[in-house]
């Protein structure tokens, strides 16, 4: 769909009922961004529970960038597929894009979603990371696309804006989970691109997060330090629940971490938070209950150089977390575990012919939403 936009002022511009800014100066912001000198940058990521009305959910990401601006964020990111999981959004970068990058200026170009974002991101001078249902018409020429089959297809797609609503960068995801209708990208691109404050981020979609291309292939290819993670992650026990893959991902790869989840606690969707390497959450949230939150941290360069105090994990309490439905791994039951308790404890586990001993100390637990430990 292309953007009807009608002009009300020098500051605000209508496309299809949409709000949004249409500044070409630069904001007071300016003066409060991070530059390549600095130590650190401020990084957002959005826990966002989808509404089922696709207007609803493009205003809703209008507000929430205008919070994160508030707040001195460099970077959002939004999650996987929370704009709408049933319209699409043609992103042509490769042609249209290449002669009027920047959408916001060239409304009657370019569909809503892409005129929107890059208006807001154009307005409150911040880098935009978003994913879409990506549409590809291969029936006629598409220019610079890679085009096997005469026929359409459906990608997951990151987007990213730069401060002048610029698209910069886009990523088709390359390892679809149970997305029968969409099309795994035609061309295994990894997602790159650098920033006017020095960092350069690696990208990837949910599931891609389990496989070495991308997820391993990106940090180690370009060598980068901070990576963008868009999902719609379904939390499954014991080792794949969101915050805890999102964790252990930027404790592995020693990288500043930034994950975005859509929530919908009823199928088990949750999860977001920003990571350094191996300091671990600088703040994260496994959600009991659907709702929408932004996340802010001041995130150091060199990841694991943490200073001072930052949030951590802000989990619900055992009780409402209760209401977040988890999937179970098929085979948990045939293994062999022990819950362990504060103190020291030494036992012996046997599962056929290995035979595990275990000699722990652990310390008290000093809150209900301390983690339990069992041994396996």
């Amino acid at each position: 769909m292309i953007a009807e936009c009608t002009f009300h002022s020098s500051d605000e511009v209508q496309c299809n009922n949409i709000f949004v800014p249409n500044r070409t100066f630069l904001t007071d912001s300016l003066n409060l961004r991070s530059t390549p000198e600095d130590n650190s940058y401020v990084a957002a990521v959005v826990a966002y529970e989808l509404q089922s009305n696709s207007a609803t959910n493009l205003q809703n990401y209008m507000n929430i960038i205008g919070d994160a601006a508030e707040q001195n964020a460099d970077i959002i990111v939004f999650p996987e597929l929370a704009i709408s999981n049933r319209e699409t959004v043609v992103v042509p970068i490769n042609g249209l894009l290449k002669e009027h990058p920047i959408p916001a200026l060239q409304p009657e170009l370019f569909g809503e979603v892409l005129v929107s974002i890059s208006s807001a991101a154009r307005h409150h001078q911040i880098y935009v990371v978003i994913n879409v249902q990506e549409f590809l018409n291969c029936t006629i020429e598409a220019t610079g696309e890679n085009c096997p089959e005469n026929k359409n297809y459906v990608f997951n797609t990151n987007v990213v804006f730069d401060r002048a609503g610029a698209v910069i960068d886009r990523y088709r995801k390359i390892n679809l989970f149970g997305e029968v209708n969409r099309t795994a990208t035609l061309t295994p691109d990894l997602g790159i691109f650098t920033t006017d404050f020095g960092i350069t981020f690696g990208h990837f979609i949910c599931f891609d997060i389990m496989y070495q291309v991308p997820a391993v292939q990106v940090v180690l290819k370009y060598n980068v330090t901070d990576v963008i993670f868009t999902t719609k992650w379904y939390s499954e026990m014991p080792y794949l629940t969101a915050v805890q893959i999102q964790e252990a991902y930027a404790y592995v790869m020693n990288v500043n971490f930034l994950g975005a989840g859509a929530n919908n606690v009823r199928v088990g969707n949750g999860g977001s938070g920003i990571y350094s390497g191996k300091a671990g959450a600088l703040v994260s949230i496994m959600p009991g209950i659907s709702t929408t939150k932004l996340l802010v941290s001041r995130v150091p360069k060199v990841p694991g150089q943490v200073e001072g105090d930052y949030p951590g994990p802000m989990n619900d309490g055992p009780l409402v977390l209760d209401s977040l439905v988890l999937r179970s791994d098929p085979s948990l039951p045939s293994y062999v575990t022990r819950l362990i308790k504060p103190g020291l404890e030494e036992f012996t586990l046997i599962d056929k012919d290995v035979v595990c001993r275990f000699k722990i100390h652990m310390s008290e637990r000093h809150s209900d939403t301390a983690p339990y430990y069992r041994a396996l």
